[in-house]
């Protein structure tokens, strides 16, 4: 029964990427915008931004930053972090370090942040908690060889060399290296492609292909250490980059097929830049997937080709908000402007040196509240229990659409059944189960549980989405299998009961 019960969840799994990898019918607008389309000019010149704790998670509220000259102790300005981890400092035109400190937080800094005239300078910081708040919270000093702002790469050739050397305050150590082109590395899951380096203090000589970022003109080469109490540095420098550049080829758009939110119960540690929007103790963000329309073989291998991610929240005015190399069909959003019950649309170019393509069609996802369930009956270390039992639970108010597997566990033997049938695995928008009520066990040994036997009863899966045949947002409060993303979310929810003699 155990078997048969495990090859059901598998189908299910296979049936809910499908849905999940399916083409999203909500085009809207329909007319196309040009890629050259941006927001209204900024006036300002500052640093802006959100300081979070975690990649895709929620904010460090009063947490302080203060801003100096670059490469010197010269106190600039300070500001404190608002009630949703939002910053705005005003610095005159120039190149800042940003210093952050809280109490029971690991101390982080983004050294090296260019600020143009009349330009707010976008800035998203990971402060994690501190591993052990007693150690200290000084980050690592960081250095970096081969590469200084202002230098000029040609990218044709294939490489850019460089060296990240690492010194944490001792006892530390360095725990991860983190370097890309045009963008802040971090975990492969949300920030997509980096070069990394596990506990080590020095890289060595390494290089960097621009061609993998579909990096050109003008850049960043940025680089993030982390050491074994979280403390946090950040180093950035501002390159060119020039490559052998065509014109008047002829692109197509790629069709963008998946526009899905993800809300976690749960808060997983990525280390990346993530929404402050994210309810305390989850993550979100917002994952696209598209189908590529045009054919770069018959092109240069030193051509430059990609594809760039354009994001709107009105439905009319898009801006870039990032760019992957042609091998790559899928972004991962986790910028802070994201939130609960906020609309998100995006669109995707394909780019070829010069030339882009017209904007793909839209797709739109609104991101989902958190989703709770909780266990009622049979409670905790209940005895007495029926030998048919009626397992109930709640689930908060979040989608249309609420699934909950549950399983149930003889401690005895370590077998393992779930409550539902084959051909539906997941209780969809109820909140009780008698068991074998549909007949799933009759003719075998588990028609009804066994008298005085100790149960174990959990929950394995439980998400709620807003379609159920095209999901566009999904919550996710324990996800063990690996449905929706390739790291399992346990839900730790499990009781324990006797049934009567």
């Amino acid at each position: 029964m155990m078997h048969k019960k495990v090859l059901g969840l598998m189908g299910a799994a296979v049936l809910l990427m499908v849905l999940t990898a399916c083409p999203q019918q909500q085009q809207q607008p329909p007319e196309q915008q040009p890629p050259e389309q941006q927001p209204p000019a900024q006036t300002q010149t500052a640093i802006s931004g959100y300081v979070v704790n975690a990649g895709a998670g929620e904010a460090v509220v009063g947490t302080t930053i203060s801003v100096y000259d670059a490469g010197s102790n010269d106190l600039v300005a300070t500001v404190t972090t608002g009630d949703d981890g939002s910053y705005t400092v005003e610095v005159p035109e120039g190149s800042y370090d940003l210093k952050l400190q809280k109490d029971g937080y690991a101390g982080s800094q983004v050294l090296n942040v260019r600020v143009e005239e009349n330009h707010t300078t976008p800035l998203n910081i990971i402060e994690r908690k501190a591993f052990n708040p007693d150690w200290p919270t000084t980050p690592p000093e960081v250095t970096l060889e081969g590469v200084s702002d202002g230098d000029v790469f040609d990218a044709s050739n294939g490489y850019i060399p460089y060296r990240v050397v690492s010194t944490p305050t001792d006892p530390l150590a360095t725990n991860l290296i983190y370097a890309a082109i045009g963008k802040t590395p971090g975990a492969g899951f949300l920030t997509g492609r980096r070069s990394y380096f596990s506990s080590v203090d020095d890289t060595g000589e390494q290089y960097m292909n621009p061609r993998s970022y579909a990096a050109a003109g003008d850049t960043t080469f940025q680089v993030v250490v982390y050491d074994t109490n979280g403390n946090r540095t950040q180093l950035l420098r501002y390159i060119t980059l020039t490559n052998s550049f065509i014109s008047g080829s002829k692109l197509t758009a790629p069709e963008l097929n998946v526009a899905l939110s993800v809300t976690f119960g749960k808060q997983l540690d990525f280390f990346s830049v993530g929404p402050q929007a994210a309810p305390a103790g989850t993550n979100l963000f917002v994952r696209l997937v598209w189908q590529p329309k045009f054919n770069i073989n018959p092109y240069p291998p030193d051509i430059f080709a990609g594809y760039r991610i354009y994001r709107s929240f009105d439905g009319e005015n898009y801006a870039p908000i990032g760019v992957v190399s042609a091998s790559e069909n899928q972004f991962i959003d986790s910028s802070p402007d994201l939130a609960v019950g906020k609309t998100v649309y995006y669109k995707v170019s394909a780019i070829l040196g010069n030339d882009e393509s017209e904007l793909s069609n839209a797709l739109k996802t609104t991101p989902l509240d958190v989703f709770t369930v909780n266990l009622v009956s049979p409670a905790d270390n209940a005895t007495d229990v029926s030998v048919t039992p009626t397992f109930s639970w709640q689930t908060s108010d979040v989608g249309n659409y609420k699934y909950v597997g549950l399983a149930l566990w003889d401690t005895l033997s370590g077998e393992m059944a779930t409550l539902a049938s084959q051909a539906q695995p997941f209780l969809v928008n109820r909140t009780s189960y008698t068991w074998n009520e549909d007949g799933t066990f009759d003719g075998t040994e588990m028609s009804t549980l066994q008298p005085g036997r100790s149960y174990e009863w959990e929950v394995f899966e439980a998400f709620a989405v807003d379609d159920a045949t095209h999901p566009t947002a999904v919550s996710i409060a324990a996800d063990r299998f690996g449905l929706w993303t390739p790291i399992g979310i346990p839900s730790g929810l499990s009781f324990t009961f006797t049934t009567a003699p």
